[in-house]
């Protein structure tokens, strides 16, 4: 049974059905074939959970499309910084979905392992690397950054970019927070699809 059940219609309220159109809206513009409703209907990943807690959902929603609707990154650097954060917070449902939505934005499958591995993917722009290794470095972060790394990613990415890239991480372990409490059901991969494994696992 899932931890966070299906609400029933009478407990439904107008902030649980805008909820599920924007999921609608959201996934109508990902791989056709990735699930965000699972077998007995309830919603996959950190949605289940933000059922629970309505009036949080609707500000979430909209700080996470304004940090992933950033101008100032291309589709695969946005990527990079979630596997980056994949390889130190292993939260299923979101390595399922954002294999497959890396795959479509243009990195392979050895990238995509590599990069939830903890290694700079081969075959990267001098940009996308920069943005990875700054990822890298946010996620690991537990107390204030050191000069030297702050001074060192500086040049190659801006002030800007730097502080971009502090809100797709810190969206992306809150987001993997969310699923891992949830512990939900995760999809099997389409045919054909590639989902990358868990870091340090062959």
């Amino acid at each position: 049974m899932s931890r966070f059940p299906v609400i029933p219609p009478e407990e439904r309220t107008e902030a649980h059905d805008a909820i599920e159109q924007g999921l609608t809206d959201v996934f109508s513009r990902a791989p056709s074939q990735i699930e965000w409703k699972g077998s007995s209907g309830e919603l996959l990943g950190p949605y289940s959970p933000l059922l629970y807690t309505p009036e949080v959902a609707d500000p979430w929603f909209k700080l996470a499309l304004g940090v992933m609707g950033q101008q100032r990154f291309t589709m695969r650097e946005k990527e990079l910084s979630i596997l980056a954060v994949l390889s130190e917070h292993d939260a299923p449902y979101v390595r399922y979905t954002h294999s497959q939505v890396a795959v479509a934005a243009g990195l392979s499958p050895e990238q995509v392992q590599q990069a939830v591995n903890g290694q700079i993917p081969t075959g990267l722009s001098e940009s996308e690397t920069s943005v990875y290794q700054f990822a890298l470095k946010l996620v690991k972060l537990r107390g204030p950054m050191k000069a030297v790394d702050f001074d060192s990613a500086k040049t190659p990415l801006s002030r800007d970019r730097m502080v971009g890239l502090v809100h797709i991480v810190s969206g992306f372990v809150y987001t993997a927070m969310l699923c891992n409490i949830s512990d939900g059901e995760v999809p099997e991969a389409a045919e054909g699809a590639f989902v990358a494994k868990p870091n340090n696992v062959e």
